[in-house]
């Protein structure tokens, strides 16, 4: 099968910072670096402060030492949701340790695209899959080497489409799956008229963040 990739303009790790990322600066930060930015980080990349539950960015997708504690807030319903940047939530499910991978913790999330929103380059400590349930999503490959499954949900595991060309644009539609490492570094965004649903498992190493931007360097990260 052909793959259906279009190239974008590359995106690079030091021009990323500067980008144009104008989506307002984090005010207040949830403490730990469970899944999250440096306070640092998060100016650089002027990542909104846009939280549901008390209106704070969850300490479980941008955490912070040196950031003060949450709020203690509840969160409205019993899943909390997170704006990483306009038009682009998240919610994260679960975190648990696993016992097959020693010193990884296993997330399950999911990432809501509306039409034409983007989030900015980023990475993520570990192995990463995401698979499409709804709408289309542009996936972008900054750095490494990513992999596509067409068709994985209803059951497909090949052809494996190679993605290793920096600049160039993945479009998924409902039913296929990308998959990856954390020598990644990629952009992503909502590319159909509808919003794009992304389920995501994340094994990733325990106590480092769930999203790390360019300037943050996750080849340090020890199990």
């Amino acid at each position: 099968m052909t793959p259906t990739t279009t190239t974008r303009t590359k995106v690079t790790r030091t021009t990323m910072a500067g980008a144009a990322m104008a989506f307002g600066v984090a005010a207040v930060l949830g403490a730990g670096p469970v899944l999250g930015l440096t306070a640092d980080a998060v100016a650089g990349h002027q990542i909104p402060a846009t939280a549901t539950g008390g209106g704070e960015l969850s300490p479980l997708i941008f955490g912070n030492e040196t950031a003060p504690p949450a709020s203690t807030t509840p969160p409205d319903g019993p899943i909390t949701v997170t704006e990483l940047t306009p038009g682009l939530t998240a919610e994260v499910f679960a975190g648990v340790p696993s016992d097959r991978a020693s010193g990884q913790t296993v997330y399950v999330a999911r990432f809501v695209f509306q039409s034409g929103s983007e989030i900015f380059a980023h990475g993520h400590p570990g192995t990463t899959v995401l698979g499409i349930e709804s709408g289309t999503l542009g996936w972008t490959l900054v750095e490494g080497s990513a992999y596509v499954v067409r068709g994985a949900a209803a059951g497909a595991t090949g052809p494996v489409e190679d993605v290793t060309e920096p600049g160039t644009e993945v479009i998924l539609e409902v039913g296929d799956a990308i998959y990856y490492e954390d020598d990644v570094l990629h952009t992503a965004r909502g590319a159909s008229d509808e919003p794009a649903v992304v389920l995501s498992t994340l094994v990733l190493t325990t106590g480092e963040p769930l999203l790390m931007t360019p300037d943050m360097d996750m080849s340090t990260t020890e199990p």
